[in-house]
């Protein structure tokens, strides 16, 4: 079941990725709001919600990873997606500790974050949050699935794959000889 997704609220320092991911998502007929810092976020969400927050990890003075709970708290039913150009597994399970559904990487296409965070499962609220089981993850297949994408990223070329995932060539290889 996909969510409708009327509202968002954009967090990233970079004014033009800002400015053209807003543009995207209200010409996808989404009410999108932007702010440029961790702060600034905050402050517009609290006078107007949104069922979607997206939000860069690296920015400065405050980094999105340590706002999550603080976004999460503020709307505990929207659906909160950490961007980040330096996607790896550890960071995509320290985001979702804090509070995002899901990490996606830069440069990210508008239908697919609509597509992918309307199809995300709602989260419980309230005392349907005691009921709910304890997610479990499977490391070996985030780094098989962040393996993957980074190589469809990169053309099928492994020394870019192994750059975009901040590895040595070799150790990439090494890794992929493992999961084949």
């Amino acid at each position: 079941m996909t969510r409708k997704l009327e509202t968002a609220l954009v967090i990233d320092d970079d004014d033009a990725f800002r400015t053209t991911l807003g543009g995207a998502l209200r010409r996808r007929g989404v009410r999108a709001r932007t702010a440029a810092t961790v702060e600034e976020g905050l402050v517009a969400l609290e006078y107007e919600p949104a069922d979607l927050v997206i939000i860069d990890y690296r920015m400065p003075k405050r980094d999105g990873l340590s706002a999550l709970s603080s976004y999460r708290r503020m709307r505990p039913s929207a659906i909160i997606v950490m961007l980040t150009g330096y996607g790896d597994i550890p960071l995509a399970v320290a985001a979702v500790k804090e509070g995002a559904d899901t990490l996606m990487t830069k440069p990210i296409d508008a239908d697919r974050l609509l597509r992918e965070a309307a199809a995300l499962p709602e989260r419980p609220v309230g005392e349907a949050l005691m009921e709910q089981p304890v997610r479990v993850y499977n490391l070996d297949e985030l780094e098989r699935d962040t393996i993957r994408k980074a190589l469809v990223d990169s053309g099928g070329v492994v020394a870019s794959a192994a750059k975009m995932l901040g590895i040595d060539r070799r150790t990439l290889q090494r890794k992929l000889k493992k999961i084949s």
